[in-house]
């Protein structure tokens, strides 16, 4: 059952500093809500009248004490995505100790609701062409892994839900659009698409979504959607050869990136990881990347975020277009 609607919230966010927060804060903050953010800046961005800043991480628990202090709601957007094919335990301890101790915190300090954003890649997505939501079963994923990380962030969320200390999980695909500073995975990948020097797209796609409809479901759910549950933030599903082509629509100019053959992909990966550890560079692409390209269900139902949550995801051609003009407006494609 919803909660009952309450204006001018305490609301204690980690991650604001992020893609989705970025977005997030300034919707919350015309709302009139009182904003305490996490940061692990000591001198963070400038605070306002209803934004206050609160120095620490999410594995320091005095700080996650300090940062729920009084809150009604907890909005935790806070992760560290990895796609590299080794094991990376600091990011899973920190995606899934951190989710620990900030519930530890916001239950002892009384907070009301407790919303959880999760990812679709904790949902497992075979079989890829048959409706998928969210009654499909966890992923089955590598040790430490991103994926791995996310399947256990989300159970225990759940598991901490009950009537005095409601949790709603929010689980988008992959998200796109504009304000994308720093920028993200897939920024920089339309970035590229956009300069023409990528030297090669790989076969497959995924589901894509607005961030500026995923930050307005985050708020409708301040107040809506049933405790105890998840709901999936779907918008459309495209292969990356449709991405560049819609990219190279709105730049007016043919595109002349080639899609690689599976197998020429997954044979040239030694070869890749060899490069990247000689050149102390990323690799241009890891097996974890193009199994997130290859097996991705194509029909992901957000009917029931659509229902309790009023989640309208906008036309993908619309997000690109307007991510394009944004990153056009902010200098990414001047050098």
């Amino acid at each position: 059952m919803a909660s009952p609607a309450l204006t001018n919230m305490k609301v204690a966010i980690t991650g604001a500093s992020g893609f989705i927060g970025k977005v997030l804060v300034p919707l919350l903050s015309a709302q009139g809500h009182a904003l305490q953010l996490l940061s692990r800046a000591t001198a963070a961005a400038t605070a306002s009248d209803n934004i206050r800043f609160i120095h620490g991480d999410l594995l320091q628990e005095a700080s996650l004490k300090r940062l729920v202090a009084g809150a009604d709601v907890v909005i935790h957007l806070a992760a560290m995505i990895t796609m590299g094919d080794e094991m990376d335990k600091d990011a899973f301890e920190l995606n899934t100790g951190g989710t620990r101790l900030l519930l530890a915190a916001a239950r002892q300090a009384g907070v009301r609701r407790f919303i959880y954003l999760s990812s679709v890649t904790a949902f497992e997505q075979a079989p890829y062409d048959e409706p998928m939501d969210e009654r499909r079963g966890p992923a089955t994923a590598l040790p430490y892994s991103y994926t791995a990380s996310k399947v256990m962030a989300q159970a225990a969320a759940l598991d901490s839900n009950n009537s005095g200390f409601e949790v709603i999980v929010l689980a988008p695909t992959a998200v796109i659009g504009p304000m994308d500073e720093r920028p993200s995975m897939m920024g920089k990948a339309i970035i590229s698409m956009y300069k023409g020097n990528l030297p090669a797209l790989f076969p497959g796609g995924v589901d894509f979504v607005d961030v500026r409809d995923v930050a307005a479901a985050i708020v409708s759910a301040l107040t809506g959607g049933e405790s105890g549950k998840v709901y999936l933030l779907s918008g459309e599903w495209l292969t990356l050869k449709a991405l560049n082509r819609q990219i190279a629509a709105i730049k007016g100019k043919r595109s002349m990136i080639p899609v690689l053959p599976l197998g020429l992909v997954l044979g040239l990966l030694p070869f890749i990881n060899w490069w990247a550890r000689i050149t102390g560079s990323a690799p241009y692409y890891t097996r974890q990347a193009v199994d997130q390209l290859i097996y991705s269900n194509k029909r992901i139902d957000h009917s029931k975020a659509a229902a309790a949550l009023h989640f309208r995801p906008r036309p993908i051609a619309e997000t690109v277009s307007d991510e394009i003009a944004w990153f056009r407006q902010n200098g990414f494609f001047e050098h």
